[in-house]
């Protein structure tokens, strides 16, 4: 029978819970046809980032929504744009507030970069600038788990009356934010339900859910991520997402250069029309490097 190890049954509730999913990933495994194998880790992760992360181009609106009991400001919202390469490449325009209008940031390889509208450089972000602040949440869109990542298979549970694998992911590559995440990946269709994101000290940092599954144009995706902050507790970020679609990125140049064209084109066409469209900027741009 596969179980959890002690660690993880502290925070996974009570012990028949976990011998039911235990005992849901033994009939799974049984139900499959003969000679076939069961998925291992890294099918299963494979799968499950198909539909977080797909390896396409697209461009999405989002917004954030963070509340805070404890703070003076008590909640606050921004809302972005994000043009999408493949699995490692953005870029991600704050559209709101507008004191920050065109702020843009730029995601390449594992590093992050972020030219204000009024600045004439970009500034490379330190991991402890993401982990700290908004940007973050980049990385519970973005991050790249299945190259950054070596999966392990340590059981099951119930999320939400859904049987859900349960693997936990160590740090591969030094790009990787979080040394160790313990992910929650639905046994029926592989949706990402719930990952859990854990600090060099190993103590549990962020827990993310994901929710809201539709199907679009490029599958189906969740169209909401709940962020609760276990550093500063009663702390939640809601990012939503909208108009999701498919994106022609072959003009954006995903490197630091091109991200003060990105910045200036965003500050001419997007203006402050919060209606306008990503792909206004591409006439903006000169053709792409090979």
């Amino acid at each position: 029978m596969i179980g959890l190890p002690a660690r993880l049954s502290s925070r996974t509730g009570p012990r028949p819970q976990l011998f039911a999913g235990a005992l849901a990933l033994l009939l799974y495994l049984s139900g499959a046809s003969a000679g076939s194998a069961p998925p291992d880790a890294h099918e299963i992760l494979r799968r499950a980032e198909a539909v977080r992360n797909p390896a396409v181009d697209y461009a999405v609106d989002f917004t954030l929504e963070v509340t805070n009991p404890s703070t003076a400001w008590k909640e606050r919202r921004a809302s972005y744009s994000m043009i999408a390469r493949g699995k490692d490449d953005s870029f991600i325009l704050l559209r709101e507030p507008r004191a920050f209008h065109s702020a843009t940031v730029l995601i390449h390889d594992g590093s992050y970069w972020l030219l204000l509208p009024a600045a004439s450089a970009p500034l490379q972000l330190s991991p402890r600038n993401i982990l700290d602040g908004d940007i973050a949440n980049g990385d519970l869109a973005r991050g790249n788990l299945l190259s950054d990542f070596t999966p392990r298979l340590v059981g099951t549970e119930r999320v939400r009356d859904e049987d859900c694998f349960v693997l936990e992911l160590q740090r591969a590559a030094p790009r990787a934010l979080s040394p160790r995440i313990v992910c929650r990946i639905s046994v029926k269709r592989f949706f990402p339900r719930q990952l859990d994101y854990y600090g060099e000290t190993g103590r549990l940092l962020r827990v993310a859910t994901y929710e809201d599954y539709r199907k679009g144009s490029l599958g189906l995706r969740a169209m909401r991520i709940v962020v609760d902050n276990q550093v500063r507790p009663g702390e939640r970020t809601i990012m939503s997402f909208t108009n999701l679609r498919r994106f022609d990125a072959s003009r954006f140049r995903f490197t630091v250069e091109g991200l003060t064209a990105v910045r200036d084109a965003a500050k001419v066409k997007l203006g402050e029309d919060l209606e306008a469209r990503l792909e206004d900027l591409v006439p903006l741009l000169a053709p792409a490097r090979p």
